[in-house]
């Protein structure tokens, strides 16, 4: 049986995501902050995501999912929220790849996804700094493309509109028929990064109830 890893794991998408791979057969092994009691999953809780062992034998794919969100005027937020939005959805995500590249026989398939936002594109007013972050860890997924171009790692970007989950629900002025459903996005994403074919793009939008790939 193939493995994925998935750090972040007590999130509401990552555990959808959880569910659609433990639904076509895969042994999950999971790393979050947070407590996850699912015995289905093989699951470590971590105070830090640098320096992981992970298990990467017959590992097929790594979901980085971890994040914090925060809706506020850069002005009037503390340095420590500042280090947090950047900790949590740039330098977590950079260590945790880091690691499992370390680790991981390049030689093998394998795809890499991180789970972004739609605000890498389009941040605006109390989304400044949590848009940088996102906005770099595309970058992030696009340098990691070209330098991994000769082996067989593919490395993925995911963009989601806003979730009804608890972390859409502090976005204000959300139309409520606007946000996605955590399980029919997850369902799309590994439908997505698991298709056998060439014709793939590594960055994928994901807003309105529909999923579109970005030339």
């Amino acid at each position: 049986m193939t493995n994925w890893i998935v750090t972040g794991a007590s999130g509401s998408l990552a555990s959808a995501c959880i569910e659609v791979l433990l639904a076509k057969g895969k042994v999950v092994h999971g790393f979050s902050r947070k407590m996850v009691e699912d015995e289905r999953i093989s699951f470590k809780q971590v105070t830090e995501y640098n320096g992981i062992r992970f298990e990467t034998e017959n590992c097929e794919g790594l979901l980085v999912a971890q994040g914090h969100f925060l809706y506020e005027q850069i002005e009037f937020m503390s340095i420590s929220e500042v280090s947090e939005l950047v900790d949590a959805n740039f330098l977590s995500q950079i260590h945790v790849v880091h690691s499992f590249l370390q680790q991981v026989n390049k030689n093998n398939r394998i795809d890499i996804i991180i789970l972004g936002s739609t605000s890498a594109y389009e941040a605006g007013r109390g989304t400044v700094v949590y848009g940088a972050a996102k906005a770099g860890m595309l970058a992030f997924v696009k340098a990691l493309n070209k330098e991994y171009i000769d082996t067989d790692v593919r490395f993925w970007f995911i963009s989601t509109g806003t979730l009804a989950n608890e972390m859409g629900a502090k976005v204000p002025n959300q139309d409520p028929n606007s946000l996605l459903d955590p399980t029919l996005v997850a369902k799309r994403i590994i439908e997505a990064v698991t298709t056998e074919s060439n014709l793939w793009e590594p960055e994928i939008t994901i807003r309105r109830r529909h999923i579109k790939l970005v030339n």
